[in-house]
């Protein structure tokens, strides 16, 4: 099976692999491909990984021993009202049970409400990182090599349904090397791609919901700066290991032109 083959799978079928729901004959050929292609592996690795965190993360269970409580509760105020007063019914019992299952259920979807978004972002930022890292490796930093600024846009137009402009900031000391079409956050993405010295920057830009941001947003993960905002409709994404000033100089100088 070739590499297009298996990234495919992992890219489109990410779930049915992970969870080990894809066919005998499929899985054997992936895993014997595995064996032979590190960079393949290397996938499989940085997918199970950020599966394994968003587990270990953000599992939740009901407060300790909420069982226990509510039953012993019970079970006191039935005796107390059995033994006090038999022949007069009493709800009293249920000032002991109400506060604490109250609370534990607006607890439980308080996190359910907020697990998506905590969820979301984490797997983004591990997404980017994922795809930084990866297109260092093999010569798969470029689908295009080109310094001109002009040829990257009409590139992206057969491949994705936005328009990804590239700026010329050579003047300024980045230095435009290509572009590469990529894959973030399920569907495709364009990412534009600088070099300052001997550091490269990622630039992904793919749609999203998210509404427009007036100030950038910077994260840090896995020894990368990442500097993220969205405009009409299109989500940017800045990744490198220059310090978060360099980098941030980067971005606001491509914010300014565009």
């Amino acid at each position: 099976m070739s590499c297009s083959n298996v990234r495919e799978i992992l890219y489109n079928y990410i779930n049915a692999y992970v969870d080990g729901e894809l066919s005998e004959p499929d899985r054997a050929a992936i895993e014997k491909h595995f064996e032979v292609c590190a960079y393949c592996a290397n996938e499989r690795f940085q997918i199970d990984q950020m599966k394994n965190t968003l587990q270990s993360e953000f599992a939740y269970s009901s407060p300790y021993r909420l069982k226990d409580v509510i039953k012993n509760k019970l079970t006191e105020s039935l005796e107390s009202k059995v033994i006090h007063n038999k022949s007069e019914f009493s709800w009293k019992w249920l000032n002991y049970v109400v506060p604490p299952v109250v609370t534990a259920l607006a607890t439980i979807l308080l996190i359910i409400a907020l697990l998506p978004h905590f969820q979301n972002k984490d797997s983004m930022e591990i997404e980017i990182v994922s795809a930084h890292v990866r297109s260092l490796m093999e010569d798969n930093l470029t689908h295009l090599d080109t310094s001109d600024a002009q040829t990257v846009k009409p590139w992206f137009t057969s491949k994705v349904d936005f328009v990804a402009n590239a700026k010329d900031l050579s003047n300024k000391g980045f230095r435009l090397i290509g572009a590469r079409l990529d894959y973030v956050n399920r569907q495709n993405a364009a990412s534009i791609v600088y070099q300052t010295q001997d550091h490269i920057i990622n630039l992904f830009i793919f749609p999203t919901k998210e509404k427009d941001m007036l100030n950038s947003k910077t994260m840090h993960n896995r020894g990368y700066n990442i500097i993220k905002w969205t405009k009409h409709g299109l989500e940017y994404c800045v990744i490198s290991d220059l310090t978060l000033a360099k980098l941030s100089e980067f971005a606001n100088l491509y914010r300014k032109q565009s």
